[in-house]
């Protein structure tokens, strides 16, 4: 497999979203990059080491209702650099509706089209002037 090629056998969708990992200790926002149904790219100024095991705890709302989602994974890639990092997590099962809804509704319908958000309930939509 050549460098840079995609390792995701899952569509990414881009995404504009931030999210919080979780360690055992503590835990960290980080901002995420893609998501598909086995994984997620994030950004993070905090290092972390391939094989470590964490949850990535999801909060927004998708189709105006909010939700609260977590997932297990662990740290598959790493792209350490002075302007930040980069992470790979692989999740430990697929994005399922039975686990998490949200997530796999998102996944699932924007399958294909261009980049979309999932608004974080701590940063509010400006309201419309009419």
């Amino acid at each position: 497999m050549k460098r840079g090629q995609d390792k995701r056998s899952h569509t990414r969708i881009p995404l504009a979203a931030t999210a919080n990992i979780i360690f055992v200790y503590s835990s960290v926002e980080v901002t995420i990059g893609n998501i598909s149904v086995s994984g997620v790219m994030f950004h993070s100024d905090r290092q972390m080491n391939l094989g470590e095991i964490v949850s990535i705890v999801f909060q927004g709302v998708f189709q105006k209702k909010p939700f609260d989602e977590s997932v297990l994974g662990k740290i598959v890639t790493a792209s350490r650099k002075e302007s930040g990092n980069s992470y790979g997590l692989q999740f430990s099962t697929y994005l399922v509706a039975e686990e998490q809804p949200f997530l796999a509704a998102f996944v699932n319908r924007t399958r294909g089209e261009g980049i979309s958000f999932l608004r974080n309930p701590r940063y509010p939509r400006p309201e419309r002037k009419e």
